[in-house]
């Protein structure tokens, strides 16, 4: 029923193989809230919510990326098809994730147990955020009390205070459009791991082990 283990061994290190080598040789630009450009393997979970560059191994702009709502992992397998055209047939492409998954995994407990590690790490980043927004909203209120101190007592609004109120604003903002970035990250992460664990059932049943049986490909 089962390909044999040579197969499988070559199979996962060919995919393993291509993803780092790929993912090795590109690095991202992106920009602080001062406009400091900075440069690194990945992009920081504080700027998951901006543009940034996709550099290749010479430092040349490959991609900009806009629309940050797409993983970095998505768009690393799109730029690997673009790139390299379609390797395998989509039933080829399905025996190979039921293979690996088959292979990563020895219980549907040890699924959600990913699941959760994923879930906790996204969780110190939206923890961070959260704070930071907060705090920003509370330091909003006390700059808006001022103020309205100040009207009532006849006195304008100076430049600079008008300035830090809307600095904070500006935080704010960027701080909700993250946690809802993350949010939507969090999203897929459950969405995905929920299609791993029915999957994994189904692969474990008699009508899974025949439906692997017909994708395996024809070895010549």
């Amino acid at each position: 029923m089962w390909a044999c283990p040579r197969i499988v061994a070559i199979l996962i290190a060919g995919i393993i193989s291509l993803t780092v080598t790929s993912l090795a040789a590109e690095s991202y630009r992106w920009k602080d809230k001062d406009g400091k450009v900075h440069y690194g393997a990945v992009v920081p979970a504080e700027y998951a919510d901006q543009p940034y560059d996709i550099l290749n191994s010479q430092g040349m702009v490959i991609e900009h990326v806009e629309d940050t709502s797409v993983p970095l992992e998505v768009i690393a397998e799109k730029k690997i098809e673009k790139e390299r055209g379609p390797l395998i047939s989509e039933e080829q492409r399905r025996y190979q994730a039921d293979r690996l998954l088959l292979i990563r995994y020895s219980s549907v407990e040890e699924i959600a147990s990913a699941l959760e590690v994923e879930i906790a790490q996204l969780g110190y980043d939206k923890k961070v955020v959260t704070q930071s927004f907060e705090s920003t909203t509370s330091a909003i209120r006390d700059q808006i009390r001022q103020a309205a101190d100040k009207q009532r007592a006849g006195l304008p609004i100076s430049p600079e205070q008008q300035k830090e109120i809307d600095a904070l604003y500006a935080r704010q903002d960027r701080d909700s459009r993250k946690l809802s970035v993350m949010e939507n990250r969090e999203n897929r992460i459950r969405t995905r791991f929920e299609a791993d664990i029915e999957r994994y059932k189904f692969l474990h049943t008699d009508a899974g082990a025949e439906t692997l049986d017909e994708e395996m490909p024809t070895q010549g």
